[in-house]
């Protein structure tokens, strides 16, 4: 017999389905609009909060569909991708070193709003996108919980510490020989499609999919999940990056492989020792933004 919790469960994921379709049905219909993108990526987050209850079926299923989603609203509108209104600076690599300098770069664009289901005032969103060789420190001086992505990063370190208290919802698609870090934060990440790269968060739920030889120091709270990924290394958030509330266990070496379905240990992520940040972690903290001293820690 079924538990009322599992029944419970099954009631919420047929209601997040149907709910799923009509909003997929609307975004096809006014696929042309301006503010389809956000639908799209509000919509994205919404799945992302539900994998708590979601079959793991329903989850590959809707995760495929909303790929498909965002391949068409790029396909009827790729000029709708637009940097938003936060402000970031970046140091930009030189030759020397020594030499680098940090430049503070302020978007005028205006910033990328979210509708919400409820009519409620938008929930701006941040974004890096098309960036190469540069240190990113992401600012803010918004208070509400808003999403973050990071898109098409290659050879750069995005330091996300300063907002991760607003972030609800991570983002990366196609980050490359980088280095994200962000404090714990109450919301899930989704990584797609990164390569040799180091990533440091906390978070509740965590997903990769698509993704090669990166480093995951991580506190997750449920098991993280990863499709279509190989040489992947998990290794709980180190402590002396950030203190992390004892009464939430990590999860970070419970790891599902949607693509091993075998009883032996899945040959596609293994565990490695926090310790190996330590040398890493003082040049993340220098001042100066050592860009190529950083980069060369990345396992290759």
């Amino acid at each position: 017999m079924a538990s009322a919790g599992s029944s419970a469960n099954a009631n919420a994921a047929a209601k997040f389905w149907d709910y799923f379709q009509a909003e997929k049905t609307q975004i096809t219909a006014h696929v042309a609009q301006n503010d389809v993108q956000n639908r799209v990526r509000e919509l994205d987050s919404k799945v992302r909060e539900a994998l708590i209850y979601l079959p793991a079926y329903d989850q590959k299923q809707l995760t495929k569909e909303l790929d498909g989603l965002r391949a068409l609203v790029q396909k009827s509108n790729p000029a709708s991708s637009r940097n938003t209104g936060f402000r970031f600076k970046t140091a930009t690599a030189r030759p020397s070193v020594a030499k680098q300098t940090i430049e503070e770069i302020v978007p005028v664009t205006e910033p990328v709003t979210t509708p919400t289901d409820h009519g409620s005032a938008s929930t701006p969103s941040i974004l890096f996108s098309k960036i190469t060789n540069q240190w990113i420190v992401a600012t803010s001086n918004d208070n509400d919980a808003t999403d973050c992505e990071l898109r098409d990063i290659s050879h750069c370190v995005v330091d996300l510490r300063a907002v991760s208290h607003h972030i609800r919802a991570l983002n990366c698609h196609r980050v490359k020989d980088s280095i994200v870090i962000c404090h714990p934060f109450a919301g899930s990440a989704t990584i797609r499609d990164a390569q040799n790269s180091i990533v440091i968060l906390g978070v509740q739920q965590l997903r990769f999919e698509g993704c090669k030889d990166v480093d995951v120091y991580t506190h997750c709270t449920s098991h993280p999940v990863i499709e279509r990924s190989t040489s992947m290394r998990f290794s709980p958030y180190p402590a002396f990056v950030h203190s992390i509330e004892k009464s939430q266990p990590s999860l970070h070496d419970r790891i599902e492989d949607f693509n091993w379905l075998r009883r032996q240990h899945s040959p596609n992520w293994t565990l490695i020792d926090p310790e190996t940040l330590h040398v890493l972690w003082k040049l993340l903290e220098d001042p100066k933004h050592p860009l190529h001293n950083a980069l060369a820690h990345i396992p290759q």
